[in-house]
């Protein structure tokens, strides 16, 4: 796929179709990544083909699972806290397995097959796209059934480790890296279904790139001449972002800092009332990520795809400070091993790091480099042109789907 935007020669070719294409995007609000892969499609899409294309995004747990499942975005903050995070890893590694997580889903059929039928004809779709693993096999089995079967597309939302529910059978199935394709062709899913495009990320992301971080920094009235370090813990504010605060403050280091956190706001108060030693400027859930980013030098954050995807995509090193266990693991690896970054799992770490990082001529710089080697700005269009594609050519025939 051509990493360049032809919105208007792609746009011209779409507008000559008289039927719009629906693409119906499923997710669900447990953690803030699957809404924001989503929304990156949704952009992508429009950017590409304008009026002839209609995203529409469905949260189908909250909107037509049944009870307790309907409860899930609700219940997903407590179920990754401290004290619930070893059962939450042995269930993931559990169910990492292809024959074992198919039965595990199919044991759940009955309980949720009218409730997936009616999602399906409540929105009419040319091509349905998962960005969440828990919807894959049950979305296959449905359309096995039915006389008219729609395509399906899979986004793959990890990036280090990737759980056997992502690599199901379907049409297509998009892959952030070579490594999550390999994975897929190993679980069983053909070779020619799998295509990498990168870890979908906003276009907003892929616009920053351009302008230098001083820029950025008079933009959001920070100090332009500081080395700005931002601090976050992903949508909802997770891991240690108060005492990743406090290292880099007590760092000794001449910088300033942004901190973000999120939807938590007991941890936004709690930020705010700090007189911090530093200039500091906090946030709770902001929608400029992209430009707080490209004003920074490095992010220090916990090791959420989402946020690794993004600061790639803006060439931006991180302090990986915490992980998910199972879900997150391999995130670490995938950030180090490609050297855009390093993991500091306590805040003095997190300060050895950072004066490594600051003092040594051109270490910044390169890992900068590196990050943005890793990066796929273009994910969230190149994506989109595979999932038009796919809505254009059709599905396969159900007997080639297991």
């Amino acid at each position: 796929m051509s990493n360049e935007v032809q919105t208007g020669s792609e746009a011209a070719v779409s507008a000559s179709h008289r039927m719009v294409t629906q693409v119906l995007l499923l997710m669900s609000d447990t953690g803030g990544g699957h809404r924001s892969v989503s929304e990156a499609l949704a952009e992508g899409l429009r950017a590409l083909y304008g009026p002839a294309v209609e995203p529409r995004i469905v949260d189908a747990f909250i909107q037509y699972a049944p009870f307790p499942l309907n409860r899930s975005p609700a219940l997903y903050p407590y179920m990754v806290k401290p004290v619930f995070v070893p059962f939450y890893a042995r269930a993931w590694h559990f169910a990492n397995h292809p024959r074992r997580a198919r039965q595990l889903v199919y044991l759940f059929w009955p309980w949720v097959r009218e409730r997936i039928a009616r999602l399906f004809a409540e929105n009419p779709a040319d091509v349905i796209v998962s960005v969440h693993p828990l919807f894959n096999d049950v979305t296959l089995r449905y359309w096995m059934r039915v006389s008219r079967r729609v395509p399906f597309v899979i986004v793959i939302c990890d990036i280090g480790t990737i759980h056997a529910l992502w690599c199901a059978n379907a049409d297509l199935v998009i892959a952030p890296h070579e490594g999550a394709q390999r994975r897929a062709i190993a679980c069983g899913v053909p070779p020619e279904r799998v295509v990498v495009t990168g870890f979908p990320t906003r276009l907003r992301f892929r616009e920053v790139r351009g302008a230098p971080k001083t820029f950025w920094r008079e933009q959001l009235g920070w100090r332009a001449n500081l080395p700005t370090v931002l601090v976050m813990g992903g949508g909802e504010g997770m891991g240690k972002v108060f005492e990743n605060a406090q290292a880099v403050a007590k760092s000794g280091l001449p910088v300033q800092m942004a901190v973000v956190a999120g939807r938590n706001e007991r941890l936004r108060r709690r930020l705010e009332a700090v007189d911090w030693p530093i200039l500091t400027h906090i946030y709770g859930f902001v929608r400029n990520i992209p430009e707080m980013m490209a004003a920074a030098d490095l992010i220090v954050t916990k090791a959420g795809p989402n946020t690794i995807a993004e600061a790639l995509a803006v060439g931006r090193p991180m302090i990986l400070t915490h992980y998910l266990p199972g879900q997150e693991e391999g995130n670490v690896d995938y950030v180090v091993n490609g050297g855009a970054g390093a993991y500091a799992p306590e805040p003095e770490h997190v300060q050895e790091v950072l004066r490594e990082w600051l003092t040594r001529p051109g270490l910044l710089e390169t890992l900068s480099q590196r990050a943005a080697a890793m990066g796929y700005p273009d994910a969230a269009l190149d994506a989109a042109r595979w999932i038009w594609e796919i809505a254009r050519r059709g599905p396969i025939s159900a007997g080639a789907v297991s």
